[in-house]
């Protein structure tokens, strides 16, 4: 039984379903090509997960499930409550369909034993579900000792989020179609559609402060944790606009 909230879990993937399907082809592969330069520098050599087992919880629109690809993973599972995210991580990342396994379930409970994986990936995910905390053990659990993870959430604190919240208020008010009808007023690149959807209407959207995350890392024995540098909702401006920024971690199981 999928101990997250079924109305909340149903409306979080059909919202990120209706974004992910607006993308073209073209868009996506943008998307997706940005993704990967971002993801290659990560303090990890280069093809660090070749041969490797990993999982992406809360696949969504399938980009980072195809940087995990190209980095020559032997077999990426994808997981997401969203319906349209499974069959867009799927479809755009055919021509890999012999290493993808994309199945629709909650990062609550993940449907995999214990130490599966090699690498776990999950970004954007926890702070959208009814218990990030109870997510990210799920997220250990299912990591190999000695496997690495990838996890990222919403930090708080800044002007940005001041504005956010206060946007969210009106959420009920003003009808999802409305708002995509400005969106396409105001831009015609879906990433400016998937910002603003993503903070009016997403069900859940909770931020954190570092050293919440780092506790959680810490109360499960992870050492040496490092966070990742994000150009994500930067803008050139500081912690006055930003707060915390985004929260975006890179972890090594312990082995014992």
């Amino acid at each position: 039984m999928n101990p997250m909230n079924d109305s909340i879990a149903t409306n979080t993937g059909r919202l990120y379903a209706s974004i992910w399907d607006r993308f073209s082809k073209e868009e996506w592969e943008r998307f997706s090509n940005d993704h990967f330069h971002r993801w290659s520098p990560l303090p990890l050599p280069s093809g660090f997960l070749k041969d490797q087992i990993c999982l992406d919880a809360g696949c969504g629109s399938g980009r980072a499930v195809r940087s995990m690809l190209l980095e020559g993973a032997a077999k990426v599972y994808a997981i997401d409550m969203g319906e349209g995210c499974i069959r867009n991580t799927t479809e755009r990342n055919a021509e890999y369909a012999d290493r993808l396994d994309a199945r629709l379930a909650s990062v609550l409970n993940i449907p995999f034993e214990d130490n599966t994986f090699d690498f776990v990936h999950c970004d954007g995910v926890l702070h959208h579900t009814t218990d990030p905390q109870g997510g990210f053990r799920e997220l250990h659990r299912v990591l190999k000792p000695g496997g690495k993870m990838v996890m990222a959430v919403y930090g708080k604190g800044g002007l940005m989020n001041l504005a956010i919240y206060t946007s969210r208020l009106f959420r009920h008010l003003i009808p999802e179609a409305v708002t995509w009808k400005l969106c396409h007023l105001i831009s015609n690149n879906p990433v400016t559609w998937y910002a603003i959807m993503d903070c009016m209407y997403v069900p859940i959207r909770a931020n954190y402060r570092d050293h919440e995350i780092r506790a959680w890392f810490d109360a499960l024995g992870y050492r040496d944790v490092i966070r990742l540098d994000s150009t994500w909702g930067a803008y050139g401006m500081g912690r006055w606009m930003n707060g915390e920024g985004y929260l975006k971690f890179l972890a090594e199981k312990p082995k014992t």
